[in-house]
């Protein structure tokens, strides 16, 4: 019996069981489903990071409280702290850093309630210089974004995304409050790339970064970002911020980093997590192949009669054994391909209804389907090697 013929007999044989093989691949379902799902979920936060980073430039340096470790991978925890960057690093760097551009942007981070009347919003205020904008890849859609006149004179106004304004219900020229600080609106932004996967990251609100400085009532910066004269000047420049800060600040207590480097640091992450996602939904990977083990041992305790005529013909062991195996890989696979199928409809879905973006790559369909294979081949074997060791004599009297 050739392949085809073993695949024709394998599908009758499913196809006559059909709500069994149905309950059986279930397992297989539910954790190809998961497995495809929460990688694309992960691959769509790389893209969206990658393409929030690109956004950035080649030239850009980005400056940040905190030491990184010794891999490269920036202290978090040091973002919660009070920021060990000042704004007259800013004119420290001018001086001392002749590879980098004049013009230095910086972002303070404020806290306070957005209000509007009686409307009430917790979002992310942020102080800006107008170059700091490309940290937050923004893109003023009604009124206008800052000018250097509104930093140097430390005007009471604030930019505002469309989610914030529409539920503040606030509009361009009128005022709103940070905390106890009143502001005029002069624009509305929309988010063109960003981490939006919260829907916090959609309600932000830029005031100019001297105000906020003035809020705070602390020179403290908690994001400079610079641009090295050319592409080619990138590492040096760094390399001059680093040997600048250092000398003023007496320690290395700040992160340089260009945008390769966070999109390694954040793909080495999301990588670490897809690892853990294929391990976890591996579980009931396992859960469905025992599943399937159980009824392919049933299945050929059924048809222990037939193995028998088979033999009895001149079926040879091996033949028995593919027959059976190829049986057990084809249930695997269908039930990865409708894990897949479910996997792709939630996808899509959630692209649609959610900010989230998932995308379902070619590696992620192999890695399905072949673990449905693997899965196929290991719960597989023991009743097609049982199969195929059955006595032709003893399965003809079998009733």
């Amino acid at each position: 019996m050739n392949i085809i013929e073993n695949f024709k007999t394998a599908l009758k044989s499913l196809w006559n069981n059909r709500l069994r093989s149905f309950l059986t691949l279930l397992g297989i379902v539910i954790g190809v489903y998961a497995v495809v799902t929460l990688l694309a979920a992960a691959q769509g936060v790389q893209n969206q990071i990658g393409g929030f980073v690109e956004d950035f430039g080649p030239r850009t340096i980005l400056i940040m409280p905190g030491e990184t470790d010794s891999s490269g991978t920036p202290n978090f925890a040091a973002q919660a702290a009070p920021s060990t960057l000042l704004v007259d690093d800013i004119e420290y760097l001018k001086t001392h850093a002749d590879l980098i551009e004049q013009t230095v942007d910086y972002a303070v981070f404020i806290g306070g309630l957005a209000t509007h009347g009686d409307k009430k919003l917790s979002g992310m205020p942020v102080g800006i210089t107008p170059g700091a904008v490309e940290l937050f890849s923004i893109k003023v859609v009604n009124g206008r974004d800052f000018t250097q006149s509104d930093l140097d004179q430390k005007k009471r106004f604030i930019v505002i995304s469309e989610a914030a304004a529409e539920k503040l219900a606030v509009k361009v020229g009128e005022t709103m409050s940070i905390g106890i600080e009143k502001f005029e609106v002069i624009g509305l932004f929309k988010i063109e790339q960003s981490l939006n996967i919260s829907s916090s990251q959609g309600e932000m609100f830029f005031i100019p970064a001297p105000v906020a400085n003035e809020i705070n009532k602390s020179p403290q910066v908690n994001r400079i970002v610079a641009h090295a004269k050319t592409v080619e000047d990138v590492d040096r420049a760094i390399t001059q911020v680093k040997e600048a800060l250092t000398t003023k600040h007496g320690t290395v207590d700040f992160s340089v980093m260009k945008p390769t480097d966070i999109l390694k640091t954040v793909d080495s992450i999301i990588n670490i997590l897809k690892y853990m996602v294929i391990g976890i939904t591996s579980i009931s990977l396992l859960v469905g192949g025992i599943g399937i083990m159980n009824i392919m041992l049933v299945t050929v305790a059924e048809r222990t009669r037939e193995i028998g005529i088979r033999k009895a013909v001149g079926a040879t062991e091996s033949a028995i054994l593919i027959q059976f195996l190829i049986e057990s890989i084809l249930l695997t696979v269908i039930g990865a391909l409708i894990g897949i199928a479910m996997a792709t409809v939630t996808s899509y879905l959630a692209a649609k209804f959610s900010p989230l973006e998932p995308a379902i790559t070619s590696s992620t369909i192999m890695i399905a389907v072949g673990m449905g294979v693997v899965a196929g081949v290991i719960f597989g074997l023991l009743p097609a090697l049982r199969a195929a060791r059955k006595n032709p004599v003893q399965a003809l009297k079998y009733e």
